[in-house]
C-alpha cells in the first residue's frame, strides 16, 4: 500500500508521525512524509530514513503579518487566530497545490495528518482518498481547534470544489492518539468516532550509573530534571519564565538540571545556582533514572514520556496547548499546574509534588494506562484496514 503522511514543519508536530511511517515502511508499504522544506523537519525525516514530499510555506510577509496580529492579541485569542489565519489560512494554501501534485503523482491509499496540518485534510477528500490523523493535543484542545478554523477550513474547501461542511470532515476523521483516557476533558465532538489510543513508544532507560553524570549538581538531594522544550526562548516572557524558574529552585533543598536547547541564549538565563546544572541537551533516557520529579512546560512530547515512565510533574505552561495538557496532567492527580510565572508558587508547587505519595502514586496510575493501550502493531492494522476500505 501507499500512504502519505502530513505535518506541519515543526518538530513537535513531526515526531509524532515517525514511529506510524517508520513501522508501515518497514511492513514493505511505501511511505512519503509531506512537509516544507524546513532544515529541522527534513533532518528529522533523513534521519528516520523516510521519503519527502515537499510542499511550500507562506510566503515572509505572510507570515509576519500573521504573527503581527498574534502579537497583538492575548490569550486563547492570540492562540485561534493562529491557528485560523496561520495554519488553516495562510499555511495551507501555499502547501495545496504541491500537495495535491502529490496526491496525483503518488496515488495514495490512505493519507494521514497531523492536527496542525489542514490542507491534506481538504486534498484528500477532494481526491477521494481516505484519510485519518493522529492527535498531537488532548482531546480538550482537539476540540477547541476544530471549532476555532471550521470556517477557515470551509474556505479551502470551497477553493477545491468541496462544498462547506462546517468541519465535519475534520471531527469525523478516524484519530489516532497517544493520550490516555483520564486526559479527556469536556464533551467529545458529537460526530467523532471513538480514538485509537496507541501507547506511547519509550525507549529503554539507561542505568543509573554509580559514577555520577558530569551534567548533575553533587549531593544526595532530590534531583529535579527542568526543561521548556528545544524551541522555547525566542520571546522575553518565554526567557523571564527561565529565570523565575531558576529563582525557585535555587530557594529549594534540591539538586537540578535545566536543558534549554539551542534557542535560549545562556547569557539571558541571569543567575544560575549552584545547585542547577545548564546543558543544551541530555537525552531524557539518560536524565529519568535520576529524576524525583519534571518541571516542563506541557509540551506533549515530553509530558506523555514522563508520564509513561511515572515520573511526577510540575507543569508551567508557556502557550498553544500546554494550558489544556496543565490542567489534564493536574486533574488526572499525576502533578500539578502554576499558570503564574511567580517563583514563590513554584517553588511552593516543587515542594508539594516532591513530598506528596498520592501525587506520585497519580503519576504512576497514568504510566499504568499509558502501557495498557494498544501497542503499535495493532495501530498499523488498524490503519490497514482504514487503507483497504
Amino acid at each position: 500500500m501507499r500512504i502519505l503522511f502530513s505535518t506541519i514543519k515543526d518538530i513537535g508536530h513531526v515526531t509524532p508521525l515517525v514511529p506510524y511511517a517508520r513501522r508501515l515502511r518497514d511492513l514493505g508499504h511505501e511511505v512519503r512524509v509531506a512537509t516544507s522544506t524546513d532544515e529541522g523537519a527534513v533532518a528529522a525525516l533523513r534521519k528516520a530514513g523516510l521519503a519527502h514530499a515537499p510542499f511550500d510555506r507562506p510566503t515572509p510577509d505572510q507570515l509576519q503579518a500573521v504573527m503581527k496580529r498574534v502579537d497583538e492579541l492575548k490569550g486563547e485569542e492570540a492562540i485561534a487566530f493562529a491557528f485560523r489565519e496561520g495554519f488553516a489560512g495562510v499555511a495551507a494554501r501555499a502547501a495545496m497545490p504541491k500537495l495535491q501534485q502529490t496526491i496525483r503523482e503518488f496515488r495514495p491509499d490512505l493519507v494521514i495528518r497531523e492536527s496542525a496540518e489542514f490542507a491534506s485534510l481538504v486534498a484528500a477528500e477532494a481526491a477521494g482518498v481516505p484519510q485519518a490523523g493522529v492527535a498531537v493535543y488532548c482531546s480538550e484542545y482537539e476540540s477547541w481547534i476544530a471549532a476555532q478554523v471550521a470556517g477557515a477550513v470551509d474556505q479551502l474547501r470551497t477553493l477545491v470544489g468541496l462544498n462547506p461542511d462546517n468541519g465535519h470532515a475534520q471531527r469525523s476523521q478516524r484519530t489516532f492518539t497517544s493520550f490516555p483516557p483520564s486526559f479527556d476533558r469536556g464533551p467529545p465532538l458529537p460526530d467523532r468516532p471513538a480514538s485509537f489510543r496507541v501507547a506511547p513508544e519509550i525507549p529503554p532507560l539507561h542505568a543509573a550509573s554509580a559514577l555520577q553524570p558530569d551534567w548533575m549538581p553533587p549531593g544526595d538531594k532530590p534531583f529535579l530534571f527542568m526543561t521548556f522544550g528545544t524551541v522555547a526562548g525566542r520571546s522575553e516572557r518565554v526567557r523571564n519564565a527561565y529565570r523565575v524558574l531558576l529563582e525557585a529552585v535555587g530557594s529549594l533543598p534540591v539538586k537540578a538540571l535545566l536543558t534549554t536547547g539551542p534557542v535560549m541564549p545562556r547569557e539571558e538565563l541571569g543567575v544560575i545556582p549552584d545547585n542547577v546544572r545548564v546543558e543544551k541537551f541530555v537525552p531524557q533516557v539518560e536524565i529519568m533514572p535520576h529524576t524525583s520529579a519534571v518541571v516542563c512546560h506541557g509540551g506533549s512530547g515530553t509530558l506523555l514520556s514522563t508520564l509513561a515512565m511515572g515520573c511526577p510533574v510540575v507543569v508551567i505552561p508557556l502557550f498553544a496547548d500546554q494550558p489544556a495538557n496543565a490542567r489534564a496532567a493536574e486533574a488526572a492527580g499525576a502533578g500539578l499546574a502554576v499558570f503564574t510565572h511567580h517563583a514563590d508558587e513554584i517553588a511552593k508547587a516543587i515542594r508539594a509534588v516532591l513530598t506528596s505519595e498520592s501525587i506520585r502514586a497519580g503519576a504512576q496510575n497514568i504510566a499504568a494506562e499509558l502501557a495498557s493501550m494498544h501497542p503499535m502493531n495493532e495501530a498499523i492494522a488498524e490503519i490497514i484496514s482504514i487503507a483497504g476500505k
